[in-house]
């Protein structure tokens, strides 16, 4: 099996009606679709599966309730990690996608609409030698969302940008790298994936991406990327979880973990194509709980990051450098290195999901 597209949902998700048309019409066959429910999703989310099936002959895998906990009693250690309404679920798609052995792993919201045709053509490139622009910055980071044209026309900065590195002077300069492509980015029009202090503070509708169709960065300039719209090679799901300790830092970390061993491995990630229309309304208490999400993780990714990047990774695999990097966190982020007690558990709790994540993953072999 070459794809699986997973999602969570907590609606039905007409949304993957325009997906499934569009991989049929540009005749992207070997695909299959997984989606996740919750405790909020409404019963007739299975029919709608069943008939999206029945229509396109798309393999659709709805897991209810009751069909996640009969297909978690074989990872008892995942199960206990994972809380009911929570987007975090989507591990268990990801986890039965890499268990049908498909090649790229594709996440998706179910708030990303279709834009533009043929959705997969970038994301279906994922795993194979590219070479592509790559920006280099002199700060070692580079702001995805600069490429956004927005109402109002200010800078923002894509959601987990490092606080200290927002604001600096920087000068970028267009080179070009060669390589595997390990993860795709696709990029959101609409509603923009930025802090929800940003997003408390001024509304921002972005109406054109102004940026190359696909992009990487510079062996040592970094970014931060979501699971909204993202697909990955299969090797890197043993090296990529979605921590729900984390709260709305669960795929910025992800991301910084990946970025880390892809830069190790001589791996790309690219950004851009494709673009998908983000439509979504938050009410004052959503925003307020995400508020509440991103503390932590905002105030100690600048510590996370630099002890990603002082790990001494020696592994040739991104499940032997995951393994690698989580000895290396317990061993430097801890109390009295420049950490508060709660920060250090906090720490202490991921590392713990990044050795269960290991040990799930082993469960299923190569």
């Amino acid at each position: 099996m070459s794809l699986a597209i997973v999602t969570t949902t907590i609606n039905v998700p007409t949304f993957l009606e325009a997906y499934c048309r569009d991989i049929m019409e540009h005749d992207r066959r070997d695909v299959i679709l997984i989606v996740v429910g919750d405790k909020k999703t409404p019963d007739e989310v299975s029919g709608y599966c069943k008939a999206l099936t029945s229509k396109y002959g798309l393999p659709t895998e709805y897991y209810d309730i009751e069909r996640q906990i009969a297909y978690l009693r074989a990872f008892p250690e995942l199960e206990r990690h994972l809380p009911f309404n929570s987007v975090q679920r989507r591990n268990i798609g990801m986890v039965r996608a890499y268990q049908l052995g498909a090649d790229t792993i594709l996440t998706v919201d179910d708030d990303n609409y279709l834009r533009e045709p043929d959705l997969l053509r970038c994301h279906a490139r994922v795993g194979e030698v590219l070479s592509l622009p790559a920006y280099h910055s002199s700060t070692g980071w580079f702001n995805p969302c600069a490429f956004l044209s927005a109402t109002p026309s200010i800078p923002f900065y894509h959601r987990g940008f490092p606080l200290r590195e927002r604001w600096k002077p920087a000068e970028t300069k267009t080179i070009r790298r060669k390589g595997k492509l390990a993860v795709n980015v696709g990029m959101w029009l609409g509603d923009p994936d930025v802090d929800a202090w940003v997003r408390m503070a001024l509304p921002i509708d972005c109406s054109a991406w102004n940026g190359p169709r696909s992009f990487t960065l510079g062996e040592d300039t970094w970014a931060p990327f979501n699971s909204q719209q993202t697909a990955l090679a299969r090797e890197i799901i043993p090296a990529y979880f979605l921590d729900p300790n984390a709260g709305r830092y669960d795929d910025i970390w992800a991301s910084y973990t990946v970025h880390r061993i892809a830069g190790h491995l001589g791996h790309l990630i690219s950004y851009g194509s494709p673009i998908v229309d983000h439509i979504q309304k938050r009410s004052v208490a959503s925003l307020l709980r995400d508020l509440s999400d991103e503390q932590q993780g905002a105030s100690l990714t600048d510590a996370f990051v630099q002890a990603l990047k002082g790990a001494p990774l020696r592994a040739s695999s991104y499940a032997d450098c995951y393994s690698e990097l989580a000895e290396h966190l317990s061993q430097v982020l801890h109390y009295g290195a420049g950490l508060e007690r709660g920060s250090t558990a906090f720490l202490r709790t991921y590392v713990k999901g990044m050795r269960m994540w290991s040990a799930t993953i082993a469960k299923l072999g190569a």
